[in-house]
């Protein structure tokens, strides 16, 4: 396998060719215009092919990643107890305990995913496909809404591989056991819909639609507003209210009046107590947005906001609910920006709007500025947004290794005389079961944000009692990273000591490269609350 230098060297050399030779190829088909009809097209076509070549290595990717057997991101372990306990048809939001802690996320996924592991399993790779067929569905509709609002399929085809192309900007979520593709797709779907549809029954479908986006992610909820708002300016107030009625009721009734007997007891607590800790309005808020969308979407952004704008102020005949549902999903941008402990994945909705208003904007100016055109200025808009989302393929690859590197993993556990808590791992998918089985990030998403001291907190003590008092004095922690960098879980460390660093011995199986990025098993520490108080560094 390649190290962390060479696949940074193979990237850099790939990005820099490919910037040179597209230049090259613009500026050719520029002069050569006026003579040869062919050239004239062959930015065209290049740009067709790195849509489709971006399309193909995503799906390969996604096709790689499926049978992958640990964690491709933090949570996949956790969110899988999730969809078990949903398939068993028992409550999921309970109260937090060594065996779960819930994540803060709506239920929705979980019970869609639900009656996939009846009839494929419940492993990774069934829930990972239950991803992959959300982001696909996702894509499939982005090049639907572009070549019908330009009436051409290479129009469409440029939407859809730039979204492929952003799979590394929003932290390689699409695929991983998450609910954010699920989420895209039914707003997506929903804002396709009410659109597209002028009766009451295909409105009323694609409100729907954006309702359920709610119950995948909270998020959805500013979808699902902004569908009332719209239908009720396009259809009137006796239509308005009937679909606000129903937004109402499937939404926020149901949520608070059903949902802890639908769900469990603490689902208030987890979907709404806890998230709403997150959130903090700083000058990084602002910065972490703008600095997203200049790394990654500036054209598109330009593009986006001026085609929104231009239909709100100078042409109202043109504004559609894509425009709408642009701006809202600029605010889940900010919503998700609030939270300085988030992923990229928070600005999927966003990034994904950007690339469907940033192409139709470069459409309409291409169309309507004939100066533009003769330039190839869209195409040279089309071709910077490609070259700013380049990711490392080498990077999200993971290697047949982790196969191998797996069974080691599962062969050492079981040789151990003790059980062994893995807050990193949560829970594995087979070959041994790991007690306490608290996922790490959904103990601390219980207290973060909160003004209280987190390395001794009470709660985590209390989850973690079985990890603090062991039976018959003997117990591990497996870690990917060491204790005493000021993690909430240092407390551990007045009764562990570290007693292996397996050094590159599981890098094979290495999490997907993120923001948040938690790496792989390496640290084993053994239960010793007397070596730990005599030597306290350890």
């Amino acid at each position: 396998t390649l190290d962390e230098e060479s696949r940074s060297v193979i990237t850099s050399l790939v990005s820099l060719a490919l910037v040179v030779t597209s230049l090259v190829v613009i500026g050719i088909s520029v002069w050569q215009q006026s003579r040869q009809r062919i050239w004239g097209q062959v930015d065209r076509y290049l740009l067709a092919g790195l849509a489709l070549a971006n399309l193909v290595l995503v799906i390969f990717l996604w096709v790689n990643h499926l049978n992958f057997p640990l964690n491709l991101e933090a949570m996949e372990g956790s969110v899988r107890l999730h969809v078990l306990r949903a398939a068993s048809f028992q409550p999921i939001y309970t109260e937090p305990s060594a065996d779960f802690v819930a994540l803060a996320y709506n239920p929705l996924y979980y019970v869609l995913a639900a009656p996939f592991t009846w009839v494929l399993g419940d492993g990774l790779p069934t829930l990972r496909l239950v991803s992959v067929i959300g982001a696909v569905g996702a894509a499939l509709v982005i090049f639907a809404v572009v070549r019908r609002h330009t009436g051409s399929i290479w129009w469409g085809l440029m939407a859809a591989g730039l979204f492929a192309a952003a799979y590394g900007a929003t932290d390689y979520y699409l695929d991983t056991i998450h609910s954010d593709s699920w989420f895209l797709l039914t707003a997506l779907l929903g804002t396709y819909l009410i659109d597209r549809s002028r009766s009451f029954s295909g409105s009323l479908a694609g409100l729907v639609l954006l309702i359920l986006s709610f119950w995948l992610k909270q998020h959805g909820a500013l979808f699902a507003i902004g569908g009332v708002l719209f239908l009720l300016w396009r259809e009137g107030l006796r239509r308005g209210i009937v679909y606000g009625l129903v937004a109402a009721l499937f939404g926020p009734a149901l949520y608070f009046l059903a949902g802890p007997a639908l769900f469990g007891p603490y689902f208030l607590y987890f979907t709404w107590e806890v998230p709403r800790t997150w959130s903090e309005v700083s000058l990084s808020t602002f910065r972490r947005l703008i600095r997203y969308s200049i790394k990654y979407l500036p054209a598109l952004a330009v593009a986006s906001t001026w085609f929104t704008a231009w239909a709100f102020l100078r042409n109202r005949k043109a504004l559609n609910f894509w425009h709408i549902q642009f701006v809202v999903a600029l605010f889940s941008g900010f919503m998700g920006a609030l939270d300085p402990g988030s992923q990229n994945n928070v600005f999927i909705p966003m990034a994904t709007w950007t690339i469907i208003m940033g192409v139709l904007g470069i459409h309409h100016a291409k169309i309507h500025w004939a100066s533009l055109s003769r330039y190839h200025v869209p195409e040279a808009a089309l071709l910077l947004s490609f070259v700013l989302l380049i990711y490392s393929p080498p990077q999200a690859f993971r290697s047949s290794e982790s196969q191998q590197a797996y069974a080691d993993l599962v062969e050492m556990l079981n040789s151990l005389d003790g059980p062994v808590y893995a807050p990193d791992l949560g829970q594995l998918q087979s070959g041994y079961t790991l007690y306490p089985a608290a996922e790490g990030v959904a103990m601390e998403d219980l207290i973060r944000g909160l003004d209280i001291d987190q390395r001794y907190n009470p709660l985590m003590m209390k989850i973690l009692q079985p990890a603090m008092q062991p039976p018959d004095q003997k117990g591990y922690l497996l870690l990917n990273n060491r204790l005493g960098r000021g993690w909430f879980l240092d407390f551990l460390l007045d009764y562990y000591v570290l007693d292996t660093d397996f050094q590159d011995r599981f890098i094979s199986l290495w999490t997907l490269p993120s923001s948040f990025s938690v790496g792989y098993p390496r640290y084993l520490y053994r239960y010793d609350p007397e070596q730990a108080a005599a030597n306290p560094s350890s």
